[in-house]
């Protein structure tokens, strides 16, 4: 590739990038992201090896807590790539959230008017007027269509239509909700991103917001003034992956009483002054019975890395567990357990997270964890 293409995934913190001794050639290690950005007018893809469909489940598992983008009807299935599928499924419901017309709400606007409209803000009068009695200084309730749903939807279809790789026949849909909500605010690239929460007056959205959401939250690649480096969409896996472990285990955790606490803040010296923070601990009754740590890494020869041992180790002795795991997106079907010298024992679990069966191999997950803890003389040890 090019060195500037190069030298964009650097600049960018998309991967590691190392020369070769023959020309225009890189060794390229440490991708995390997947995606599609443009460096130096080439479009660089980065493919996950998870399966679109499977990507897009536990997208929604991290981001909801709950399998949002399952449903057939989303149309992630046709597409091979992350942002083609994205584009169709949110092209798709964003037509439907607005088959009746966008939705309209009340925003609180301050102006000032000839004639009093709802309240007339006298203090404002007084400073901005200088007694004078015109205009008159008010605030009231408009019922608008610039409201924040239509903001985020109006702002992700603006993103999709700039990234490359985009269907051409969803390009045209596109447009066609950016023309629908004419006269609604786009939001600046950098401003802070609505928080809108579903209830039933804007339930026809319930199903594009979080899709906004996520285009806004991986569009952050954005042109910048002497960079290589143009518009984008990539999505973190480690980040993914972390996410999804953490949301299905607690939810898979339920049964056994207790609280899955994520990054559990403790510290490993008696000063205090050497602070942790495992991934997942399980409190029952204010007592940690387990440490859970998400690595996003693989194999390499045979095994993973020693430092994560350490780590866990470390975890273990400091809440005093005879048992610690670790769980990895990829390896060996069976659990592999490392007994320490005279300290815990660490199980090594992977997760295969192009199977369509996760859910379940995280629910057999927890069975692990909850029957090592409890002592069952047999407990399941694969997924």
């Amino acid at each position: 590739m090019p060195r500037e293409v190069a030298a964009g995934l650097v600049e960018a913190g998309i991967a590691a990038v190392a020369p070769t001794f023959v020309a225009d050639e890189y060794r390229v290690s440490s991708v995390r992201k997947v995606g599609v950005v443009r460096i130096a007018g080439y479009d660089v893809w980065i493919r996950p090896k998870t399966p679109v469909r499977r990507l897009f489940a536990m997208l929604g598992y991290a981001r909801a807590g709950s399998a949002i983008w399952e449903d057939e009807d989303f149309g992630f299935a046709a597409d091979e790539d992350l942002v083609p599928a994205l584009a169709h499924a949110f092209e798709r419901q964003a037509a439907r959230a607005l088959a009746g017309g966008p939705l309209r709400g009340y925003v609180t606007r301050e102006d000032a008017l000839p004639v009093v409209r709802g309240r007339w803000r006298i203090g404002d009068q007084l400073t901005r007027r200088g007694g004078q009695p015109l205009p008159l200084e008010v605030s009231f309730d408009d019922y608008v269509e610039n409201i924040a749903e239509n903001q985020l939807v109006l702002t992700a279809a603006a993103r999709l239509l700039r990234l490359p790789g985009v269907p051409d026949d969803v390009v045209s849909r596109l447009r066609r909700v950016v023309r629908v909500l004419d006269g609604v605010t786009v939001i600046p690239v950098g401003a802070p991103v609505p928080v809108v929460r579903t209830d039933r007056r804007n339930a026809r959205y319930s199903a594009v917001l979080p899709l906004a959401s996520l285009v806004l939250s991986g569009a952050s690649i954005e042109q910048r003034a002497g960079s290589h480096i143009g518009a984008g969409f990539l999505v973190d896996m480690w980040s993914v992956f972390e996410d999804f472990v953490t949301a299905s285990l607690r939810e898979a955790f339920r049964p056994y009483g207790g609280e899955l606490v994520a990054q559990y803040s403790s510290t490993l010296d008696v000063e205090g002054t050497v602070k942790i923070a495992p991934d997942l601990v399980w409190l029952v009754d204010g007592e940690v019975r387990a440490c859970i740590d998400v690595k996003y890494k693989v194999e390499k020869h045979g095994q993973y890395p020693n430092a994560d041992l350490y780590q866990m180790a470390a975890y273990c002795r400091r809440f005093g567990l005879a048992e610690g795991y670790l769980v990895y997106p990829a390896g060996r079907a069976q659990a592999v357990t490392v007994d320490l010298v005279a300290g815990p024992s660490i199980h090594q679990h992977a997760l295969n997270t192009s199977a369509p069966t996760i859910g379940a191999a995280v629910k057999y997950l927890a069975r692990v964890l909850q029957a090592t803890v409890a002592a069952d003389p047999s407990p399941p040890n694969h997924l």
